[in-house]
């Protein structure tokens, strides 16, 4: 099945990056492309942080951090960030992770979704400036 509607070849949108139905409903409930960067904008800007200082972090705080990256992602369609952060949320429980490379791998994803979410922006008007 293809979901041309969602991505062009050789385009970094994917819907498993950033799920296009939650754009739309954001982008039509909000009406203002604007105020849908400015969310997407201060999500990548939290998200970041929370990546950052997860090897500052003892084993329950990094289990909340995940749970709330999971849960805000999940919101903003970021569908493989809060899969990554619901899969790190149950590790952390029950074994001995390896921060640096959980930190590598949330980064790398921060970086599709936020080339993802750029792109949408601009298709719909608007900007992500961070």
């Amino acid at each position: 099945m293809s979901h041309s509607a969602d991505a062009r070849p050789g385009s970094a949108l994917s819907t498993d990056v950033l799920d296009s139905a939650v754009f739309e409903d954001l982008l039509q409930s909000l009406a203002a492309p604007a105020a849908v960067a400015a969310i997407y904008c201060k999500f990548l800007g939290n998200a970041a942080t929370f990546i950052r200082e997860l090897a500052s972090q003892d084993v329950s705080a990094r289990v909340e951090t995940m749970h709330t990256l999971k849960g805000s992602a999940a919101m903003l369609g970021a569908n493989r960030i809060s899969t990554i952060a619901a899969q790190l949320q149950k590790d952390l429980h029950g074994s001995i992770v390896q921060v640096d490379s959980v930190v590598r791998e949330l980064e790398g994803e921060l970086a599709k979704f936020r080339e993802a979410a750029a792109e949408r922006l601009l298709a719909a008007g608007a900007t992500l400036d961070l």
